[in-house]
């Protein structure tokens, strides 16, 4: 029944095909479906537009996003335009649906872009199916007449698909929940690809190449990078606004399981026992972290230092601080068995902390819940880690500390 829905959609929409290695026509660059019929109210009309990125770091940067939104007020000259940045480097759309209350909806926006295809490449589809559902049905639960479009990058995983004109696992996900909801969807890297093929862009290339690298990682766009993928979108968002009919009724749930009823709750004094203390923004254990979208951050440095909490859901997770002080956590629910992880892992340096989410390994039965996150006497050993992913610990005394940051707790109800 699923593939029918595609199907069907496939042939109604709008599309731009890209061509594989050997001319076939494969993959469609967009798919218009439902287009974007609220902002395309707009167009000739006076007022405000609020537009609104959630993504990871290629949308946190300075590139395809204030383009867009530069191009969006020569698309619609009379509409005051109002930017919501939301891109939080790192994190993916499991994140991203429990943050998306605190950090968009709040907001009010229009129009809602979402881009986590690189982020989600590891993500189990079914996962990916999960949570993107989420995003779109918390969404238009918020407000009914909100356009949202998803937007797909690429990275180094993803490439070889994007380069035979196909789609990645990840974006095959996300496109069998757009298709469901009618969502319209465009693909950046298939540009990237055809001027690689063209001679006249190199994918991953070095500073010294200049305009001719898309990116010198793999995966974060130079400004040339970005400026590629916002030249997509200027080809994109004038077709998606040629629909101006109502979106239809919201369909059944895709998925029963879905994250609509995801958040993000941020700590409160009665949870703290022991001696947990409010982190400045300047504190050296936050340099490289998203500051304007972390919450209120907590630390404790001595174990047994901990937090309790009760919650109604199905899921749960922490949203907790990734920097060289990062000690071992446990994680008690129900009093069953303690789960111990910890925030920090090989990319964490003294100059680069980052806020990093953590979900206890499987499902709860529905109902309230108990839980109790306390820091560990234990000391991680941040050297084998740094090791194994082929790093070396620079100053280990800038390391030796071993503490626990949370910025808020995540919890999900999949419950009917």
């Amino acid at each position: 029944m699923l593939r029918f829905i595609f199907l069907l959609a496939l042939c109604a929409s709008t599309v731009t095909r890209t061509m594989g290695s050997h001319g076939d026509a494969t993959a469609p660059e967009r798919m218009t479906r439902n287009g974007l019929p609220g902002t395309a109210t707009h167009m000739g009309k006076r007022g405000e537009l609020r537009v609104a990125y959630l993504g990871g770091s290629i949308t946190a940067a300075e590139g395809w996003r204030p383009l867009t939104t530069t191009f969006l007020r020569e698309l619609l000259p009379d509409s005051a335009i109002t930017e919501i940045a939301a891109g939080v480097p790192g994190t993916g759309s499991d994140l991203g649906v429990c943050r998306l209350g605190a950090d968009v909806l709040r907001h009010r926006p229009d129009l809602l872009f979402v881009e986590f295809a690189v982020n989600d490449a590891n993500t189990a589809p079914a996962d990916i199916e999960r949570t993107m559902e989420g995003i779109v049905r918390q969404t238009w639960r918020a407000n009914p007449a909100t356009d949202i479009c998803f937007v797909y990058t690429v990275s180094t995983p993803g490439w070889p698909d994007v380069q035979a004109g196909n789609y990645p696992a990840s974006v095959r996900a996300m496109e069998t929940v757009a298709a469901h909801y009618g969502i319209p969807t465009v693909q950046l890297g298939f540009e990237v690809a055809r001027r690689v093929a063209d001679k006249g862009m190199l994918f991953k290339g070095t500073a010294q190449d200049g305009d001719r690298a898309f990116s010198v990682d793999g995966v974060h766009p130079t400004p040339a990078g970005h400026r590629v993928y916002a030249d997509v979108l200027r080809r994109a968002l004038p077709e998606f606004l040629k629909t101006t009919a109502s979106r239809p009724p919201l369909p059944p749930s895709l998925r029963a399981d879905n994250w609509e009823h995801a958040e993000q709750r941020v700590l409160s004094r009665e949870m703290f026992r022991g001696e947990w203390k409010a982190v400045p923004l300047d504190d050296e254990n936050l340099r490289g972290a998203t500051k304007a979208l972390l919450p209120p951050t907590w630390r404790a440095d001595k174990a047994g230092d901990a937090i309790e909490f009760d919650f109604t859901g199905t899921h749960l997770g922490l949203l907790g601080i990734a920097a060289p002080d990062s000690g071992w956590f446990t994680v008690t629910v129900d009093g069953n068995a303690p789960v111990t992880d910890t925030f920090f892992d090989a990319y964490v340096t003294p100059t680069f902390c980052r806020a990093r989410k953590w979900f206890y390994p499987q499902p709860l039965p529905p109902g309230k819940h108990r839980v109790r996150v306390e820091l560990s006497d234990r000391a991680v050993d941040k050297a084998a880690i740094k090791q194994a992913a082929g790093k070396t610990l620079a100053d280990p005394e800038l390391y030796a500390q071993q503490r626990l940051a949370l910025s808020a707790l995540l919890l999900i109800d999949t419950a009917p």
